[in-house]
This record gives structure tokens, C-alpha cells and sequence, in this order.
């Protein structure tokens, strides 16, 4: 039997499992005097080493598969100017009418975003395994269940010290009762995958590893972000780490595995063995530049990274004039998220799978 790994086991737990399985982990061991000072806002250090270093930085990894990536920008370039300008309009559209409603929008599209996410990895090491219609979707089911469960619990309990984007961007319908039941109903999904692939391994002789580890670290770390804590920092921590690394490591490992002699030399310092450094400066760069933005035009929240840009510019407090800044300065996030429904949707996926 083939591997199910993508690249290898070890290249797949350290960048897809690790940064999933870890960060809840390391949660319990944290002493509680730091995190009580960062039950409701984290330390301007933790945002920048969590939110701008992984979070904003993984959104900018996707142009290495559309605007940076020859085939994709001339097979697709209509779409790519397109979609930037839409996205513009029809957010300004939405803010004009109400910024709450605005956020609350970018909030569910980002929830699904991680959702599908997720959903994407499994598919990958799903690939090679041998499973009946039915099985598979069941399969699909529990993934979806382990994420959107504890999401679920979250809107039932109502607000807590942590939001997805903004404070009140969820539509919260608290119930003491509902909330046992999503428990229970966690627990015995969880129960259930696990002898699913139990009774696949009997049937196939083989037992698909990385994705019984990757469903139930999505679990396990969905869980305790949501459910166990009630913590930003700690919301942070689990939330972006298990999100942008696995997502910057895959699009790296991608794009290495596409390049050829007629690939811009750009790519292939950058795909090269330490050219990920450089890959990820660029990122970097460019998600700095946006929260630098941000900050001095809308927030003014963060001197510490980004104060330095307040004597060059205002603060913007005219609303009509935030209905055009705002929406743009979260169109690459966005985009971002549209693009990832595409960019993956290809049979060269199979191709990313090991064969050894």
C-alpha cells in the first residue's frame, strides 16, 4: 500500500499535524498569571509573534499560486484583476450599510474558510484510501462535525473573551440546553470516526495515519479553543498557528513540486532548499505593510509595531470615507479566502501525495 502521507511522515507531522496537535497542549502548562493579563486582549508582543508572523502573513502565501505563478496569472487573469475590484465594491457596499454587519460577514466567510480548510487536508490524505460512497461520506461528515460543533457551542454560550474578528460579529442564540446536547453529540462523533477507521483498516489491511491524526488534532484543537478556555490569547495561539503554518508549509511544498526550467527565477530561489526564508520574508512584507495600514488609518492600537507610521498618516474618522478604506484594506483577506476555493480544485493534486 502506498503512503497517505503528502510529502513524507516526517515533512507532514512537524508542518500539517504538529502546529495543530501542539499549541492546545501547551496551553495547559502556561501559568495562569500570563493569561489572566490576556484573558480579553493579548500583549502587543503576542499579537505580533501570533497574528502578523502567521495569521495576516499566510493570507499573502497564496499569490505564490496565482500572481506570482506564470501558468495560473496568464490562464486566469481576468479573473485575478477582477476579483480585487468586485470584492472592493460590493464590501463598501455592505459597510455603507452597516460596519457590524460588515464584520459580521467577514467573520462567517472566514469561519468557512478555515472550515474548508481543514476539509482540504482531509481530502488529500483521503486520496489513496480505499472506501465505499457511503463510507466517504461519513467520513466527510465527521471532519465537518469536529470543527463546526464546538463553533456551534460557541454561539450558544454567547459572547466570549474572544471574537473571530471583532467584538459582536457572531449572531449568539444562548441556550442551557442545547449546549449538553452539541457536547454529547462531539463526544460520540469523535467515538464514531474512530471506529470507522478501525473497521477501514480491517476491511483494506491498511491504516490511514495521517488523516486519523488530523482529524483528531482538528478536533482536539477546535475544542480546547473554543470550549475548555475562554481566553484570547489562547484562542489566538491555537486558532492561527493550527491555521497559517500548515497552509504556508503547503503552498512551499506546492509550488516546489510544480517548478521547471521555465519557471521565473524569483520562484526558484524561493522554492529552493532555504529559499523558504526569503518566501517567507515576502509574505511577511507584505502582511506588515497592511496591519501598518490598519493601524495608523483605522485602529491606533499598536504603537509599538506601527507607530512610527502615525506622524506620516491620520487617523481616518470621516465615515465616508472609512466605507471606501476599510472594505480595501480587507480585500486581500478576502481574496485570499475566494482563491483558496480554486487554486486546489485540480488533479495535480494527487500528485502532491507521496509515493514512497
Amino acid at each position: 500500500m502506498s503512503s497517505f502521507w503528502i510529502r513524507s511522515s516526517k515533512f507532514d507531522f512537524w508542518w500539517f499535524i504538529a502546529p495543530l496537535l501542539f499549541p492546545p497542549l501547551i496551553a495547559f502548562f502556561i501559568p495562569n498569571d500570563y493569561l489572566s493579563q490576556q484573558q480579553k486582549d493579548i500583549f502587543p508582543w503576542s499579537w505580533i509573534l501570533i497574528v502578523l508572523t502567521i495569521d495576516v502573513a499566510h493570507v499573502y502565501s497564496t499569490v505564490y499560486k496565482t500572481y506570482f505563478n506564470p501558468t495560473a496569472k496568464e490562464k486566469h487573469r481576468l479573473k485575478l484583476i477582477a476579483l480585487p475590484i468586485l470584492v472592493w465594491i460590493i464590501g463598501a457596499l455592505i459597510y455603507s450599510q452597516s460596519s457590524r454587519f460588515f464584520w459580521s460577514v467577514v467573520a462567517y466567510f472566514a469561519v468557512f474558510h478555515f472550515v474548508r480548510q481543514q476539509y482540504g487536508f482531509f481530502r488529500l490524505y483521503s486520496i489513496k484510501s480505499i472506501a465505499t460512497q457511503t463510507q466517504k461520506r461519513v467520513l466527510n461528515c465527521c471532519i465537518y462535525a469536529v470543527m463546526l460543533i464546538p463553533i456551534l457551542i460557541w454561539h450558544v454560550r454567547g459572547q466570549r473573551n474572544f471574537n473571530w474578528m471583532t467584538e459582536g460579529d457572531f449572531f449568539y442564540f444562548p441556550s442551557s440546553t442545547l449546549e449538553p446536547i452539541l457536547q454529547v453529540l462531539f463526544a460520540a462523533i469523535v467515538i464514531f470516526y474512530c471506529l470507522l477507521e478501525i473497521r477501514l483498516k480491517k476491511e483494506n489491511k491498511a491504516l490511514n495515519v495521517p488523516r486519523i491524526l488530523l482529524t483528531l488534532s482538528t478536533a482536539f484543537s477546535y475544542y480546547v479553543a473554543i470550549v475548555v478556555t475562554n481566553n484570547d490569547f489562547l484562542f489566538s495561539l491555537i486558532n492561527v498557528i493550527g491555521h497559517g503554518i500548515p497552509y504556508m508549509a503547503l503552498v512551499w511544498w506546492s509550488e516546489k513540486k510544480s517548478l521547471n526550467e521555465t519557471s521565473p527565477s524569483l520562484l526558484k530561489i524561493v522554492l529552493s532548499k532555504w529559499g523558504f526564508i526569503l518566501f517567507y520574508l515576502i509574505i511577511f512584507a507584505m502582511a506588515y505593510f497592511e496591519e501598518a495600514l490598519w493601524d495608523a488609518l483605522v485602529f491606533r492600537e499598536k504603537p509599538l509595531p506601527f507607530g512610527w507610521t502615525y506622524q506620516f498618516l491620520s487617523e481616518i474618522k470621516d465615515s465616508i470615507v472609512l466605507i471606501i478604506v476599510v472594505p480595501l484594506l480587507i480585500m486581500p483577506q478576502i481574496v485570499h479566502y475566494i482563491l483558496d476555493g480554486y487554486i486546489w480544485k485540480n488533479k495535480q493534486n494527487k500528485t502532491f501525495i507521496s509515493s514512497t
